[in-house]
């Protein structure tokens, strides 16, 4: 009789302490699962977190890619233009050296005159009287003493007679320039050339 109302008492003190159990088991079940969806949210947060970042590097290479096309270009052109530069400089040099020397031509023809013997106009009525007294041999002699002139080349304006007709019309120097096909600084030194043959 003792020994069934210890069983009983037992089985009631095992009926009580089940329940606790089994609500500790699903409180730690339920745990981990939150605990799960924690690191998964977390992980998802991570990668979405990468792949901005992968976009956005890759968003700089392609921007430092067309800054460096850019660039390149940049260069070509300014070494194109310097190219150009370099080759009007050479067509304007040739252009300007016979000029050049047809300024140092006159100016040597200009000092020749300069330092040559002047004429003198009262010498020409006593010259005509002994022509006509003296006989023909005194004639020739006083012609062969007589220096002859220096013959004077072409000047700025027979070489450029175009030039000087659209200047004569109020063309401006750089319709002039595009007209003959030369540079504004050409047509300039012409015109200048021309002033100081008209001066002397």
């Amino acid at each position: 009789m003792f020994y069934i109302v210890l069983l009983g008492a037992a089985a009631l003190v095992y009926a009580l302490l089940l329940p606790g159990r089994k609500s500790a088991t699903e409180i730690k079940q339920a745990g981990t699962g939150d605990l799960e969806a924690t690191l998964e949210q977390f992980m998802s947060e991570i990668e979405r977190e990468n792949e901005e970042l992968i976009g956005l590097v890759a968003q700089m290479k392609q921007e430092l890619t067309s800054k460096q096309l850019a660039h390149q270009e940049q260069i070509v052109e300014l070494r194109q233009r310097m190219v150009d530069v370099e080759y009007t400089a050479r067509q304007n040099a040739s252009r300007l050296e016979p000029l050049e020397q047809a300024s140092v031509t006159i100016s040597s023809q200009t000092a020749a005159v300069e330092d040559g013997p002047q004429p003198e106009v009262t010498a020409t009525a006593p010259l005509t009287v002994v022509e006509d007294i003296q006989p023909e041999s005194d004639s020739r002699e006083l012609t062969e003493d007589i220096p002859a002139e220096p013959e004077v080349a072409d000047s700025v304006r027979d070489r450029y007679p175009e030039l000087f007709e659209l200047h004569a019309k109020g063309k401006s120097m750089d319709t002039i320039a595009k007209t003959i096909g030369i540079q504004r600084g050409e047509v300039q030194l012409i015109l200048q050339l021309a002033k100081r043959e008209e001066s002397l």
